[in-house]
């Protein structure tokens, strides 16, 4: 990586553990800004949709959303209706997406712990 010679036993690929670290984290870089611009996007929909609730709001008009930061294309589930608009949900929070317009929205209830399915134990003899 930063051309030292080498030392050591055969096949070593690295001089020391800083140069290591250093190309692990360039293999990885990018995949971790790609990571963390889609978290960043669905935490902007979220905190949108969740201030939307706080308000009482249940229909808005998608270009208004878009403009404080709202992207459409990201969210955890989508689901497409057969006679209907598509339902999209962003963690707890779903709504209806039309052309134009984003309406329904609304917190469902989260999956809590008791409703999990419990780890079998063996039992001791």
């Amino acid at each position: 990586m930063c051309g030292k010679p080498l030392s050591g036993r055969i096949g070593k690929k690295f001089c020391n553990q800083q140069c290591k670290n250093a190309w692990h984290n360039l293999k990885t870089k990018d995949f971790r800004m790609y990571h963390n611009r889609i978290i960043t996007a669905l935490n902007r929909n979220y905190s949108l949709l969740e201030k939307a609730l706080r308000e009482g709001v249940m229909s808005i008009d998608l270009m208004l959303l878009e403009n404080q930061g709202f992207r459409p294309a990201y969210m955890t589930s989508y689901t497409t209706v057969r006679y209907g608009n598509d339902i999209c949900r962003c963690f707890d929070i779903s709504y209806c997406r039309s052309g134009t317009r984003i309406f329904k929205i609304k917190r469902d209830p989260l999956t809590t712990s008791s409703q999990e399915p419990a780890l079998q134990r063996p039992e001791r003899e």
